[in-house]
């Protein structure tokens, strides 16, 4: 593969200085990071970002993720994650999540992280999933000589946050099935027992759609990290309905006369349904930030 035909354009009318490198396909930057055998603080990553009053390429590490509070204060903008179809317009010749970080090269204001200063060589996919250019540090600030600089990154708060917030979901699904599995010689109090864990479930589960749906969640984060996923993003949020009803019902047939072994069947398939939740999640995880969280 080659890079894109603007890139190129743009980079030989400066006279800069480059190389190209071809790496097996990747759907993250941290994933190319990887894959390419590059220090993940030197590739430069991406993020178009988009308001009322036009576009902007948020340039950053790839280490490191997008604060889009900074970026709205210091150009005073109510900046958003653009969606895919506009990317696609505004960089025709690049496939989603490979933007090159010129965004001069495409007419776009810059804004650039403190982090990709000071570095010897830096990388940044040229317009596809297969092929990073390579140039000295120095030359690439010098093609953003236009662009604002601050501290608009960070480390993922988020995914640290997510992580915890995982085992203490998975922690209240065993007591469920360590409720399920009890002896319902008195039937009642099996039932009480049950309901007491599922109504945890149903908070947790609450909890959890809160925190990964919100507007600056892992959820949106992840799409920032790989946009490819998105759409198994948007099913993952399906799914989080999906799971609120089916506890939701679940707990309702507890109180009816529905018999032990059938409550204990549709329980086992709700905690199936949870638990594959937990594999999808943990695979997004790995697609955005290269981290093995296994899925149970």
């Amino acid at each position: 593969m080659s890079i894109s035909q603007t890139l190129e354009s743009y980079l030989a009318a400066r006279g800069a200085a480059y190389t190209t490198e071809h790496h097996p396909a990747s759907s993250s930057s941290l994933a190319t990071a990887r894959t390419a055998c590059v220090d993940e603080t030197c590739l430069a990553k991406s993020v178009v970002l988009a308001d009322e009053r036009g576009y902007v390429l948020a340039v950053l590490p790839a280490s490191r993720r997008l604060e889009l509070g900074r970026v709205r204060r210091k150009l005073r903008r109510t900046l958003r994650i653009c969606d895919e179809e506009r990317i696609g317009a505004l960089f025709p010749d690049c496939a989603l999540g490979a933007v090159p970080p010129v965004g001069c090269a495409y007419g776009l204001p810059t804004v650039l992280d403190t982090g990709l200063e000071g570095r010897d060589e830096v990388f940044f996919e040229g317009g596809d999933h297969e092929t990073l250019v390579r140039m000295d540090g120095g030359d690439f600030l010098g093609l953003l000589a236009t662009a604002s600089v601050g501290e608009i990154a960070s480390e993922s708060a988020n995914l640290a946050a997510a992580l915890a917030q995982r085992e203490r979901f998975y922690a209240i699904q065993l007591s469920v099935r360590r409720a399920l599995g009890a002896p319902a010689r008195d039937g009642r109090s099996w039932r009480a027992r049950l309901e007491r864990e599922l109504a945890r479930l149903a908070e947790a589960t609450e909890a959890h759609v809160v925190e990964t749906e919100a507007s600056d969640g892992i959820l949106e984060e992840i799409v920032e990290q790989a946009p490819r996923v998105w759409r198994a993003v948007e099913r993952l949020k399906g799914e989080h309905a999906e799971l609120r009803t089916r506890c939701r019902e679940l707990r309702a047939h507890l109180d009816g006369r529905d018999s032990t072994a059938r409550i204990r069947r549709e329980t086992e398939r709700l905690l199936a349904a949870y638990e594959a939740h937990r594999h999808r999640g943990a695979d997004l995880v790995f697609e955005a930030y290269g981290v093995d969280i296994g899925g149970g």
